[in-house]
């Protein structure tokens, strides 16, 4: 009997994938479980494996070709072995339709991670890594909040509106384009697609490195023992070790209306169906700002209102004023230095914030309120008591020493909910730091280099000590700063906005901060950790050659003002 060969599945779910090794080839004899190619896809390689006892009759792929799910490659003349019978097929699912109670079931694990977000997975591999039995619990997703409900989807909306602004101002390169439109439930059917895709990638990775996963909330039994149940499993999990990955929440202020239901977060205006008429978003930090720029270039009129003096209070007050005036072209209304005071909701619908500015009180109608005022640790999620494990001193992240062990040396803490530094790559470190001390290798984590990228448009890299540091630190330094107005590639792309400062210790003449606002601003920070990092002095740096034409030059040029020798700028 003949049957066509169908590509059912690919690795991760993904919806393409290119075709590797061919193992058979048409007139080859097959048997169930044999490899007859290989697939590979952006969530990992995976072998496409015979069910069938007999002959390929016929292969119409070659090695390199795509292939996409569902879609025929061949066609083997045979029999089809069911799945009883082959040790490679799956048994079929029963249902119980809600009746079975999950089967008890005991683990023992050398390190159990509990929290699947970039510090807990990364910890997870590090430590299967060098040799040790993990089972990781997450609650959710794997991902967690930035993969899932941040850092990624919030950058694939970017990615959208970018191509959007582009649209706009096609004319200044030249182009028309007429009657163009965007369809928001499509814009996040992409962002849920680029989500789904490195979800699927972690869970290959979780079974590449022989990482159990199990899927549900854990509950600390004792300083030594987890349980965590799902549909199918009740799990007692005993460890020697233990690595708590449990993230933050969104934080919210103590004022009349901030509890109300319809108050959005960060989370929901990632899965808004349509954009509202008005926004007014409560902070005017990473995020309030990010959003912002986002929900103007779908149209929004957007308002942001931040207690403190300057938004992105966190750079310095050069690099927050080409975020306000590009804000003020696409009529983002700014109030700095603003008291939010209560949210209330009109009799038509609307919400108004009552907010206080320069001792005067004013209010704010929009259709939608955000609130994005920051995150907090997640410390209420498991029961440290039984963990014996201490809290700093404020009382609001998990006390870790720089091996990222807590008061327990049995237990380690890594992300968010240390409140440490709250990004995602931190996380990512400190689940490094942790495993490698697990894994008996000497490994502290140091914050001195911690870059921090800001997606807002233009965007903003930042690295070392910003120049109000340096001045309140009273340090004797240098600084400088080339504009991208002056760079040839940046004026190609019609990108001008913003510019490349660098900072240096006088005596040492070595770089200690630096920042970029502009395109490409979040890729090339990293050059400047680099040159931080391996304590180059100004002198030694600026011997590096860099491509022409591109962005990086700026850096090269401003290596160079530092010596008062700049190039292409006066």
């Amino acid at each position: 009997m003949k049957y066509d060969l169908i590509i059912e599945k690919l690795s991760g779910n993904a919806a393409t994938g290119k075709v590797g090794k061919i193992k058979k080839r048409s007139g080859d004899t097959i048997n169930p479980g044999d490899t007859i190619f290989t697939i590979e896809s952006g969530k990992g390689t995976t072998k496409y494996v015979s069910k069938y006892k007999g002959v390929v009759e016929e292969l119409a792929i070659s090695e390199g070709d795509t292939i996409k799910k569902n879609q025929i490659i061949g066609k083997v003349e045979g029999e089809l072995i069911e799945e009883n019978k082959s040790p490679n097929y799956a048994k079929k699912t029963t249902y119980s339709f809600g009746l079975a109670k999950p089967l008890p079931k005991n683990y023992e694990a050398d390190v159990v991670v509990i929290g699947g977000g970039p510090g807990g997975y990364v910890s997870a591999i590090r430590a299967a890594q060098g040799g040790k039995k993990v089972i990781i619990i997450e609650e959710s997703r794997l991902g967690g909040t930035c993969l899932n409900h941040g850092c990624i989807p919030t950058k694939a909306l970017v990615s959208s509106v970018d191509v959007l602004e582009k649209i706009k101002n096609a004319k200044s390169f030249g182009l028309e384009v007429q009657d163009y439109k965007f369809h928001l439930k499509k814009i996040m059917k992409r962002k849920n697609e680029v989500v789904d895709t490195l979800v699927s990638g972690i869970e290959h990775l979780m079974k590449a490195n022989k990482i159990e996963y199990i899927n549900g909330k854990a509950q600390i039994k004792d300083s030594q023992t987890v349980t965590v149940q799902n549909k199918l499993i009740d799990a007692t999990i005993s460890f020697s070790k233990l690595i708590i990955a449990v993230g933050s929440k969104t934080a919210s202020i103590p004022i009349e209306g901030a509890d109300s239901d319809d108050i959005l977060t960060s989370q929901e205006l990632l899965e808004l169906k349509e954009v509202p008429y008005s926004i007014t978003i409560i902070g005017g930090g990473v995020i309030g700002m990010e959003f912002a720029f986002i929900y103007s270039a779908l149209g929004s009129k957007v308002n942001v209102v931040e207690f403190l003096p300057q938004i992105l209070n966190n750079v310095d007050e050069d690099a927050a004023d080409v975020i306000k005036d590009s804000a003020s072209k696409m009529g983002i209304n700014l109030y700095e230095g603003a008291k939010a005071m209560s949210i209330k909701t009109s009799l038509d619908g609307n919400k108004i914030v009552e907010i206080n500015k320069d001792n005067e009180t004013k209010y704010l109608t929009s259709e939608k309120v955000v609130m994005a005022v920051g995150r907090k640790a997640n410390l209420g999620s498991l029961d440290l008591e039984k963990l014996q494990v201490q809290l700093n001193e404020r009382h609001n992240g998990i006390m870790v020493d720089e091996y990222m062990r807590t008061s327990n040396p049995n237990v380690y803490a890594i992300g968010d909910v240390t409140n440490k530094v709250q990004l995602a790559h931190v996380a990512s470190q400190q689940g490094i730091v942790a495993a490698d001390h697990i894994n008996g290798r000497e490994n502290k984590m140091c914050y001195d280099l911690v870059p921090s990228a800001i997606f807002t448009m233009p965007e903003i890299g930042q690295v070392g000590l910003t120049e109000k540091e340096a001045v309140s630190r009273k340090l004797d330094f240098i600084t400088s700063k080339f504009p991208l107005m002056a760079n040839g590639k940046a004026l190609a792309m019609g990108e001008t906005d913003g510019f490349v400062k660098l900072i240096a210790d006088k005596a040492t003449r070595k770089i200690i901060g630096g920042t970029i606002v502009g395109v490409h601003a979040t890729d090339m920070i990293s050059t400047i950790s680099n040159i931080m990092a391996s304590g180059l002095t100004i002198d030694k740096a600026v011997d590096v050659i860099y491509a022409h034409p591109t962005i990086s030059e700026s850096i090269h040029e401003a290596l160079l003002m530092l010596n008062g020798e700049g190039i292409h700028f006066a």
